[in-house]
């Protein structure tokens, strides 16, 4: 289901678990996840909220940390920009364009929503 940001013209999507994501200082991509549903479903899969941000539960480690200079350890926030007017558990949806950082220095983006599979 996608969301239209008029001003721009971007089209933004809902976020649900397998969403790829990338950290400009990790040396692979990874993957969110979600243990358990907020009992929101998007193509039969657990839409996610802007707290679903919690290292090693909804974010996975992305390879090695060159901040870190050796494997990397998420330590990160609140995801930001989430679709404030759609509530998953009484939080913001997660969109495709929401960012978070690591206390390290990372910078983190979803890259895939996850919604193709």
């Amino acid at each position: 289901m996608p969301i239209l940001r008029p001003l721009e013209g971007e089209v933004y999507t809902y976020v649900v678990r397998g969403a790829e994501t990338v950290c400009d200082q990790g040396s692979k991509p990874s993957k969110l996840n979600i243990p358990h549903s907020h009992g929101v479903f998007l193509k039969n899969q657990p839409q996610l909220n802007i707290m679903d941000s919690k290292p090693k539960v909804n974010i996975m480690p992305y390879g090695n940390c060159n901040k870190l200079g050796g494997p990397c350890r998420p330590k990160t926030r609140p995801w930001v920009e989430g679709k404030n007017d759609v509530l998953i558990e009484n939080q913001p949806a997660l969109l495709n364009k929401c960012t978070t950082s690591c206390a390290f220095g990372g910078k983190i983006k979803i890259t895939n929503d996850g919604q193709e599979g």
